[in-house]
């Protein structure tokens, strides 16, 4: 009898699932091949030249002023303390430095202190490629080492208990904690910090902390989560280049942070490359000819992500001044790599694949192809823009570490 009603349960949740309009799009493949109109509004590209002079700075402010809010620029960052831990850990792979860090904004006075913990390949030298990680979970997750202290405030702890299982299942087993010992086996080192320690991620903690830290700026335009965390993206970028030796950056997030990720790689070209894995809408995703998370959902879902204007053109996309596209485009010449699960229709594939193909315009500009796959499935490391599509759902699995590590390979060995 028991065994009967552990089976059911989850036959019944499916069935109530199923009758919801999200659920049906949840359970639905993305295509193999590229479905749908090519992306519009057509990137202007004349001379690139012209694309670096006049179109790059226009369409950082269409961006700014539709959907992220303002990039504020003028942020600080300084080290508050620092410690090295004297024993090599993950299988004596990598050497662990503690750090805090303050972010602050000179025009309000308003500081945040937030962790960054530095896991380097032992004995490799200073200026390895690091992979910059901005993580759902808190640094004592993501790099679990006893000594790494946990954030202040009422956090979700991703370590320990039963939530930590529910979450791997339903999310991958690298969810929270990356594979160390094999991305220190291929020579990269790992920064992480846990985002919600500066603009925490919750509507009206986050739309507060947003309100007070830039309450300089316009409240039209002020700045919102998903470009506070790419300004914590590019504040980390120079920090790691100027004060721990990195000369490579790469920013790395998972779906959210993906998002960050590829905002930030779009407004600071000291990155070096993108990792972005599912960052549908908002992030890769083309918003017209929509599949997926809707502009209406995601807003109402997440109101401090996003620009309340980004709402307003769900009911009429084609109003949209730009889409995703232009996002991407303003990664070129840098390596873009974009992650996505065939089962993950809600973060839109088939709208992030022709997103590319779209962008891949600016790429030769630079002399360079962009993306170089006729198919969503036709992985290819190398590319510029290198699209990945793995089978499964949201999250972080085992196969996608080595599909990132490999395309960092090819464009950083």
């Amino acid at each position: 009898m028991k065994r009967f009603w552990i089976a059911l349960v989850p036959i019944l949740l499916i069935g109530l699932l199923a009758s919801c309009s999200t659920t049906r799009v949840l359970l639905q493949t993305a295509p193999t091949k590229p479905k749908g109109m090519l992306a519009s509004p057509a990137l202007p590209l004349t001379t690139l030249e012209n694309w670096q002079q006049s179109e790059i700075p226009r369409i950082r402010a269409l961006l700014e002023n539709t959907i992220y809010g303002t990039y504020p620029s003028s942020l600080t960052l300084e080290r508050i303390e620092q410690r090295m831990l004297e024993k090599s850990r993950f299988d004596g792979s990598a050497m662990i430095t503690l750090e805090t860090l303050r972010i602050r904004n000179p025009a309000t006075g308003v500081s945040r202190d937030f962790g960054l913990v530095i896991a380097r390949p032992v004995d490799a030298p200073g200026n390895v490629p690091v992979i910059m990680m901005e993580n759902f979970c808190p640094n004592t997750a993501v790099i679990p080492v006893p000594e790494v202290p946990k954030p202040k405030g009422d956090f979700m702890s991703c370590e320990g208990g039963a939530l930590s299982g529910v979450f791997t299942y339903f999310f991958g087993r690298y969810i929270s904690t990356p594979p160390i010992a094999m991305i220190m086996a291929h020579g990269y080192a790992l920064a992480s910090v846990f985002p919600s320690e500066f603009i925490p991620d919750t509507a009206e903690e986050g739309i507060k902390a947003l309100d007070q830290f830039f309450a300089d700026q316009d409240e039209a335009t002020r700045t919102h989560a998903i470009m506070a965390w790419a300004a914590e993206f590019s504040l980390l970028s120079h920090y790691l280049k100027a004060q721990e030796g990195f000369t490579k950056t790469i920013a790395y997030g998972h779906s959210r942070f993906a998002k960050a990720a590829l905002v930030a790689g779009a407004f600071d070209p000291s990155i070096d490359a993108v990792v972005a894995h599912q960052s549908g809408t908002g992030g890769a995703s083309l918003s017209r000819d929509k599949t997926g998370e809707g502009l209406d959902s995601i807003s109402k879902n997440y109101p401090h992500w996003f620009l309340p204007k980004f709402a307003t053109y769900a009911q009429n996309k084609a109003a949209l001044p730009l889409d995703q596209h232009f996002l991407l485009a303003l990664m070129a010449p840098r390596p873009m790599f974009l992650g996505n699960a065939r089962r993950d229709v809600w973060s839109d594939p088939n709208g992030a694949f022709r997103a590319a193909q779209a962008a891949s315009a600016a790429y030769r500009l630079y002399g360079r192809k962009g993306l170089r796959q006729n198919t969503l499935k036709d992985f290819d490391p190398a590319a510029d823009i290198a699209f990945w599509l793995r089978p499964g759902t949201h999250g972080v699995v085992k196969e996608d570490w080595p599909a990132f590590l490999e395309f960092l390979d090819a464009h950083f060995k």
